[in-house]
């Protein structure tokens, strides 16, 4: 076993040697930037590395978005100086930048590192004899319950708070992703039933594509158009994204060619982000899209190491010492408790940025590794990705005993806490605590009342034992 570790103290010496360069220089981009480079290409040989001394395969799907993650970083550091007239820096922006691309890149090396350790420390598990007693024709009556009412509730919040005015105009599109707040005419309690109707809607609609991919329903359609209409009128990206790869991931397993499905549909949502964005700007400005104007608002949608940068310029090296963690603990829902409400990463965001005080417009987007460093530096952003890195090697294993597993509903469970780990928190932290919470009451409800509870016969009487 000793052996397996030997090459991670290589990987452990980059890091903290590149944390110490970050903390020692943290003005200088022409040293940051090459260190958050090679940060990223030290990751990717890493995960793969594992996968493939401990799964036999580079090919898997944790592998593939740890990929997707530091194409992300880099992405996101380079086209964050197209959009920095969004932001309230207006000297030395590269220094930001640079220091937020050296922060997501640590954090990235850290999360390779609780993965690979994670991975030979554990063994293949299946799912248990449990796995085989939950009833998926049941279950698909009780997603389908809960997309109705998620729709229903989700149309009823926009319609009250006028969203037919927005979708009239185009260029008001962006906008409606705000209109639960107080500044738009919404409120805390909008924003908290839109949440709670987001978090039906993206537990249920994987299920049901998947279902409806295996046995088409014309019912069953009509539920998931719905679904998606009513879950695309917030545009939080990270909801969409979980609902889509989610039953992606799910129809892969069942076609077994899950990774080449998986990427080709990262390509093709690619494609269809670049398209999206031609067609706003054509919509929007009345004119031809050019090339500097695409990418101009494509980088809009790869905010987190801006946002990271815009955070670290207010905070000036004020530290949050972890509140932000702490309140993704508190089991009451935040609406209930304004104290949760106060010290989230959105409402500290807003008020940071002046855009507003009582925290309910969306707020700035940074990463789980961003937000690590914000409350306690290096040494936060290490801690908290190596753990990330961790529950990410659990959920591979668990992903790769779908392989041997005939149960649509446990196969469905190992795939959501997939996308949740890889999207609502790697791309939103604690911001995402509220939707994991309520996804696991929904799915701990549905495999209590879905389990199968066969009953004995009857012993007629006077027989002998």
């Amino acid at each position: 076993m000793l052996e397996c570790f030997l090459p991670l103290i290589g990987y452990i010496i980059v890091l903290v040697a590149a944390t110490l360069l970050a903390i020692l220089l943290p003005g200088t981009p022409g040293v940051l930037v090459p260190i958050g480079i090679f940060l990223l290409i030290a990751t990717l040989a890493l995960v793969r590395g594992a996968a493939s001394s401990r799964l036999g395969t580079r090919k898997t799907l944790c592998v593939l978005f740890f990929s997707l993650a530091a194409v992300h970083v880099l992405c996101g550091f380079l086209s964050a100086f197209l959009s920095v007239w969004h932001t309230s820096i207006r000297s030395n922006p590269e220094v930001y930048f640079a220091n937020a691309f050296v922060i997501d890149s640590v954090g990235l090396l850290a999360a390779a590192l609780g993965y690979s350790w994670r991975l030979n420390t554990t063994e293949a598990n299946s799912h248990g004899r449990l796995s085989l007693l939950i009833d998926a024709d049941l279950a698909e009556h009780f997603f389908r319950f809960f997309l109705v009412a998620g729709a229903v509730l989700m149309f009823a919040v926009y319609w009250r708070l006028g969203v037919q005015d927005y979708l009239a105009v185009p260029a008001q599109w962006p906008f409606m992703r705000y209109i639960t707040s107080r500044n738009m005419g919404g409120s805390a309690t909008d924003e908290w039933f839109a949440n709670r109707a987001m978090d039906l809607l993206t537990v249920a609609l994987p299920f049901l594509a998947y279902r409806f991919a295996k046995r088409p329903r014309a019912l069953n359609l009509f539920f998931i158009i719905v679904g998606y209409l009513a879950l695309l009128l917030p545009l939080r990206r990270a909801n969409l994204l979980a609902v889509i790869f989610g039953a992606v991931i799910l129809i892969g397993i069942g076609r077994h060619d899950v990774y080449r499905l998986t990427r080709r549909w990262i390509l093709i949502g690619a494609c269809l982000f670049i398209l999206s964005q031609c067609l706003f700007l054509a919509a929007t400005l009345l004119s031809e899209p050019t090339a500097e104007g695409v990418l101009t608002v494509s980088s809009t949608g790869l905010p987190e190491v801006r946002d990271l940068a815009w955070t670290l310029n207010l905070l000036q090296g004020e530290r949050l010492n972890g509140m932000t963690f702490v309140q993704g603990l508190v089991p009451l829902p935040s609406i209930l408790s304004e104290w949760s409400v106060r010290h989230g990463l959105r409402a500290i965001s807003t008020r940071l940025i002046g855009a507003d005080k009582d925290g309910e417009s969306g707020g700035l987007r940074l990463t789980l590794m961003g937000e690590g460093f914000i409350n306690l530096g290096y040494p936060g952003a290490i801690a908290v990705s190596f753990l990330w890195g961790c529950a990410v090697a659990w959920c591979e294993r668990l992903l790769r005993s779908t392989e041997k597993c005939s149960s649509e509903f446990m196969n469905y469970v190992a795939v959501m806490c997939f996308v949740w780990l890889f999207f609502p928190v790697y791309l939103a932290g604690t911001e995402a605590a509220a939707t994991v919470k309520s996804a696991a009451i929904l799915l701990f409800f549905i495999a209590w009342a879905c389990k199968y509870r066969p009953r004995l016969a009857p012993v007629p009487q006077g027989a002998s034992s």
